[in-house]
């Protein structure tokens, strides 16, 4: 059955304007609609809470809610919430839920999961998953789709739900991971970019606590596992007299954003102190927000070395 909202709002107004309630015979009468119609559409009304139903000996009468229905409250939410019967029929869908998906909502309501075209949420796999949930299970779970021209990854709560006449019910919240994803992606190709590189290469946090660092730079600082370093403040790896002057030039990176070239002595493990080359960078978020921090050094002694051995004068 497919909901028709001219339908629901003559069936509303019938009941607002007969505050002591109506039978669906009554409002089958009012509004010039089939009782088994009027009765569908009371169930939905009944079950997202925009009616409430008092039972006097065989006759059912039915009231507008006086409560806040539960789309007024699912509404308030930043995430794409629908919530489906126990049939998997959608009852109630909030207002970001259609922007996402950009359909109107008499598309969805009284429709099966498996008919509303969706291809991410109509899948054997996702409807086998609603169906353990009316069941009792809850279940979390990451979802790649395109909607519209843009592709989407979504985390994907599915909740068993009780209404309020005991009958059994799924509500799906759905959370936009997308810049999240597209930012793992640009840390995994970084990440790689780390393994393969010949100089040391040391990310930090924006408070300058080591998050990575590569092989080169365990072989730099003469170490033997990235946990000798990782969670360690960077500044202790700098020699005590150039920590002030790599302060300024950290705080001239942070305000310029620009990158930074920067000569400083280094402390090895064992105590030896060593000139490096240093290039400093900050990291950025999908919206140019700074995250984090990077550098990549050489050891400058090694490099001249190199240049006089191959004969090599060009920096």
């Amino acid at each position: 059955m497919v909901m028709n909202q001219e339908q629901i709002s003559k069936i509303t107004k019938v009941l607002r304007d007969n505050s002591r309630g109506m039978t669906v015979t009554e409002i089958s009468k009012e509004i010039g609609l089939n009782c088994n119609s009027v009765a569908k559409y009371l169930e939905v009304l009944l079950i997202s809470g925009h009616v409430e139903m008092k039972s006097y000996g065989p006759a059912k009468v039915f009231f507008l809610s006086q409560r806040v229905p539960m789309s007024a409250l699912i509404d308030f939410s930043s995430d794409y919430i629908i919530i489906l019967d126990r049939d998997l029929k959608a009852i109630q869908v909030n207002d970001n839920f259609l922007k996402l998906t950009n359909i109107e909502r008499s598309a969805i309501l009284g429709q099966r999961i498996e008919d509303i075209s969706l291809p991410a949420f109509n899948t054997p796999a996702m409807v086998s998953n609603l169906k353990a949930a009316l069941n009792g299970k809850k279940i979390t779970q990451e979802i790649e789709c395109s909607i519209g021209n843009k592709r989407h990854y979504c985390n994907v709560k599915i909740i068993p739900t009780t209404f309020e006449d005991g009958l059994p019910g799924v509500t799906m919240i759905l959370e936009d991971i997308t810049e999240r994803k597209k930012m793992e992606e640009e840390l995994i190709l970084l990440s790689n970019a780390v393994k393969m590189s010949t100089d040391s290469i040391v990310i930090t946090d924006l408070d300058t606590k080591i998050l990575d660092v590569n092989e080169a730079t365990l072989r730099m600082y003469g170490v033997d596992d990235k946990s000798d370093l990782i969670g360690k403040n960077s500044f202790d790896l700098i020699a005590p007299e150039d920590r002030e002057n790599a302060s300024v030039v950290l705080s001239d990176l942070m305000e310029k954003g620009s990158r930074k070239i920067q000569e400083f002595k280094v402390i090895t493990r064992d105590g030896t102190k060593k000139v490096i080359e240093m290039s400093l960078g900050v990291i950025k978020d999908a919206d140019g927000k700074p995250i984090g921090l990077v550098a990549i050094s050489r050891d400058v002694h090694e490099h001249k070395k190199t240049k006089e051995e191959t004969g090599c004068n060009a920096v």
